[in-house]
């Protein structure tokens, strides 16, 4: 390793033995973040919406909890790493033990859109759909219509059977980024509405 820095300071009160221990540790720390970081990313390609975590994903993810683990107690409060910590658990389906960490990226970061994304996604898997359409509300007023917010919430607001809502949302999204449009046709969330025709016209209207 090579240390940019001088290891003395011009009146000798910073010595190798204090910085160099805490570059290499610091080193340790992003490298042990990296690769929570890959094994996250690596699993989520093998994981697929509302089917079970296959076996191979759920070891690169239990790999990635156990490095996150090896961080300082510094290192482990940092919004990224919060983040890798909840999302690997969302993926493994433990929703109730990530939920809280995504309650507090939001609490503390609230432009997180990931962590509004994620707070919603377990908030609904946990039947508790009412407090996810109120966290993406809160996550939009903290973001203005970010466009996957408003796709996510239009789908909760369809889901829960909020016609007007889910059109206005999704009318905001696709008004955003016209791309959310294409993925109205897969969405299951829209199944509930898919049928009235102001949906229809949403879809199939230029907006």
């Amino acid at each position: 390793m090579t240390i940019e820095a001088p290891l003395f300071t011009p009146r000798g009160a910073m010595t190798m033995n204090t910085t160099l221990p805490e570059a290499i540790e610091q080193a340790r720390q992003t490298m042990l973040l990296q690769q929570a970081s890959g094994y996250v990313e690596l699993a989520e390609l093998l994981v697929r919406p509302e089917q079970p975590t296959p076996p191979s994903a759920a070891r690169l993810l239990e790999r990635a909890l156990g490095l996150l683990d090896e961080l300082s107690e510094r290192e482990r409060d940092r919004e990224d790493a919060c983040l890798l910590r909840a999302e690997a658990l969302r993926a493994l389906g433990r929703f109730a033990e990530a939920l809280p960490i995504f309650q507090r990226v939001c609490s503390q970061h609230p432009t997180s859109i990931p962590g509004w994304l994620g707070l919603g996604w377990c908030l609904k898997r946990l039947d508790r759909l009412p407090e996810a359409i109120e966290a993406l509300t809160s996550g939009i007023a903290a973001n203005g219509d970010e466009p996957v917010l408003a796709y996510n919430l239009s789908c909760y607001h369809s889901l829960a059977g909020n016609v007007l809502a889910a059109i206005e949302f999704l009318t905001k999204a696709i008004s955003s980024d016209d791309r959310f449009r294409a993925l109205t046709t897969v969405e299951p969330d829209f199944d509930p509405i898919r049928d009235d025709p102001r949906f229809v016209a949403v879809i199939e209207q230029a907006v």
